[in-house]
């Protein structure tokens, strides 16, 4: 009996000891594994934090670039206001002297050389 006996607690003190490594195996892994995604993470959260920074500094850009064209756009408005005043002045010259030069002529024979290229 003790033959029989010497065998099985052999048998049953390795298979205790196979499973002993396997779960330490096993643990072993599994920390690695958990180490290789915290690394991860904490990689992530840097890159994670600096894409925040640069999301907000390409906000900042964005907000200066609108403001610039909104300044643009008053000055071109204000230069297409300056513009028109001007052409209607310009209009308003151009009808007088048409009417100067067309009077002139009735009066006169002989037509000054401003009214030479004045249209009727």
């Amino acid at each position: 009996m003790t033959f029989v006996g010497r065998p099985l607690n052999l048998a049953l003190v390795v298979a205790l000891l196979v499973l002993a490594a396997g779960t330490v195996g096993a643990t072993v892994l599994y920390q690695s594994g958990v180490s290789e995604v915290e690394t991860q993470n904490e990689q992530l959260r840097g890159q994670n934090e600096q894409l925040r920074e640069d999301l907000r500094s390409a906000r900042d850009r964005i907000d200066s670039l609108e403001s610039q064209v909104a300044d643009l756009q008053r000055r071109v408005e204000t230069q297409n206001e300056t513009i028109a005043d001007t052409r209607a002045e310009r209009d308003r010259y151009r009808e007088d002297l048409e009417s100067l030069c067309a009077q002139w002529r009735e009066e006169n024979d002989d037509v000054p050389e401003e009214c030479e290229n004045v249209e009727r």
